[in-house]
Formats: structure tokens, sequence, C-alpha cells
């Protein structure tokens, strides 16, 4: 049986033609897709800055540094990073061969005082012993003196011997007088200088309490406490803690390029992941910083922005410390409802 078939008929479709228009569709959509998507991109790109101040930010409190004025060993650390300890815990051990030293120059400052104060009582004594009877024989040596400037008949040689003798004696009471007012003067120095040493000392050991390393206040241990067999030189932090009793806060660097400065009271927006939350500004800190997580390139330096303190509602549970996050400050309250409203309408949140 043969079938004609009429390639003009218009109730029969041209298979290439079918084919070209599809394609033109795909073609004519991927067009749009990525005209549009770039039109969207320059759009959102160059018109952020118009709508929010943004910039990044450190979840962070009120930090504790435990170190020591002196070089230090690590023998044992019973926290890691982390750890929620309360005031009092006792978080590592450690040993000090400068400790040692400074406990000995102490030691032996203290024993040359007691030397010499020991010097000084004996002749305090000594002086005061014999200070009457010294003072006696003055007397005798005045009324010595004086019966022989009565008597014509004394040689001028025996007159020269007992002046002498009078003046020897005038000069042993006021050597002795002064060797006790000086002595008892200098032993009162002397025990105000040992009370202060041993005052030191009693300090030096409090704080170094036999090598126990107790926490100052109740927190979080930061990262990086120190490792076991450790040396750390003077100053250096044998853990840090943070100090959650203040509040947890965002630290937020303000970026430089504005169109208006934040505001103490000013309602931002806290952006972690999906984690979407207000806070207010409770303070702006009168001092610039670079933010650590900024890259440096040959092109653009690292330059240091003003810091905003970030406070969180009560009812709200902020990120983990040290968390970068970012923040968002709407200019005007309109922008900030409709963009609340996207979120809440894609989902975003």
């Amino acid at each position: 049986m043969n079938l004609v078939i009429n390639r003009l008929d218009p109730n029969v479709p041209d298979p290439v033609e079918s084919r070209r228009r599809a394609a033109g569709r795909l073609v004519r959509l991927a067009y749009a897709t990525i005209v549009f998507g770039v039109l969207a991109f320059i759009v959102i790109y160059f018109g952020r800055p118009l709508l929010y101040l943004g910039g990044p930010g450190v979840v962070t409190s009120a930090r504790v540094t435990v170190s020591f004025p002196y070089v230090v060993h690590v023998s044992d650390v019973n926290v890691t990073s982390g750890s929620t300890v309360k005031a009092g815990d006792q978080i590592g051990l450690i040993w000090s061969p400068e400790h040692d030293n400074i406990v000995a120059t102490y030691s032996r400052a203290l024993a040359e005082v007691a030397s010499r104060s020991a010097e000084l009582r004996v002749k305090a004594r000594v002086a005061k012993e014999t200070l009457e009877t010294s003072r006696n024989y003055q007397r005798m040596t005045e009324e010595a003196a004086k019966a022989v400037d009565t008597m014509s008949s004394a040689s001028t040689t025996f007159r020269l011997e007992m002046f002498r003798e009078r003046a020897l004696a005038q000069k042993t009471v006021v050597s002795q007088e002064a060797e006790l007012h000086e002595a008892t003067a200098q032993l009162a120095h002397l025990d105000e200088f040992s009370n202060q040493v041993s005052a030191h000392l009693d300090d030096v050991e409090r704080i170094f309490a036999g090598g126990k390393v107790f926490a100052p206040v109740a927190g979080i241990i930061a990262t990086s406490p120190a490792r076991v067999g450790q040396s750390l030189v003077a100053g250096t932090p044998i853990a840090e803690i943070h100090d959650t009793s203040g509040g947890v806060y965002v630290d937020w660097y303000i970026p430089n390029e504005r169109f208006a400065d934040p505001q103490v009271g000013k309602q931002v927006l806290v952006l972690f992941g999906n984690w979407r939350h207000s806070g207010t500004i409770t303070r702006i800190l009168p001092v610039s910083e670079v933010y650590g997580g900024t890259q440096g390139s040959f092109l653009r330096e690292r330059v240091a922005t003003q810091i905003a303190r970030i406070r969180f509602s009560p009812d709200t549970e902020p990120p983990a410390l040290g968390s970068s996050v970012s923040v968002h400050m709407y200019y005007s309250d309109l922008v900030a409802r409709l963009a609340g409203l996207l979120v809440r309408l894609f989902g975003l949140g």
C-alpha cells in the first residue's frame, strides 16, 4: 500500500523546525538567565552599601590572663580549650628556678638585716649600760677641775692632766649618747625594712602558692593553653579565661567607608550562618584595630578600623566564643523591615 505524505500540510509539524525552535528557546532562556544574573549581581554588589553598613565581627567576652612575672616550667595542666572553671579551681602546676632565686635573695636580705640588727642592739646595750658610769666620771672630773682651779700650788702639768681627763670624760659621754641614739634610730629603720622584705617574701610565696595555678575568675578557658613540659618566659599566658559573668558580646570592626556613623543604641543584625539575631550597639570604642581575618595583598593594604561593641538580648543564645560573624546596620528602618520580610518569606532565618 502506497502512502503519500504531503509535507506542505499545515497540520503536520516540521521536525527540523520543531528542534530549531526548542533549541532557540533554551538559548534565549540561558542568555536571559546570564544577563539578569549579571544585572542582579551588579545591583546587589553596588547597591548593597547604599542600604546597610556591613562588616566583620568576633564573638568574645572579657578576658583574664593567667601569667607569672618570671620564667616558669609547666609541670601539669588540668584544663583544655573550652573547659569551664570556677574561681579558685586549680588549672595547672608549675615550677620556677627564678622564683627560688627570688626567695633566696629575700632570705639573704633578711639574714643580713638580722645580723646588722644584732650588732646594733649590742652597741646600744653597751652604750646604755655604761652611760650612767661615764656621766658620773664626767661629774667627778668637773669637780676635780674646779678644785684644781682654786689650788695655787698645782703645777701646770697637773692642771693639763686634769683638763685632759675632763675633756675625755665629756667626749666619752657625748659619744655614748650619740651611739645610743643612732643605734636606736637604725634599729627602727632596719625593723621597718625587715617588715617590708618579709611582706614581699610572703607575697611571692602567696602568689606562687607552691607552684599551683588557680583560676582567678569563673569562665571558659580560651584556645591554646600552655602544654605540659613547656617553658614560658615572664608574662607569657599560661591560660586565658573568658569571663562570661559580664555577658558575651560582639566586637564589630566598623568599615571606614560608610555613609553614616554607628551610634550607641542603634539596632543591628548579627549573622552567623543561618543564625540571625538582632543586637544593640552599647559602646563605640575610642580605638582602632586591624581585624585578624582580613587578608592583605599587594593591591590592598590591611587597615585599622574602629570597633563597636554589640550586646545581644538576654533571651538570645549567642554563637560560640571566638566565632567570626557578620554585622549589618541598615541605614533606615524601612530597609530593615523589608529585609526582615524577605528573610521570613524565603525562609532564610
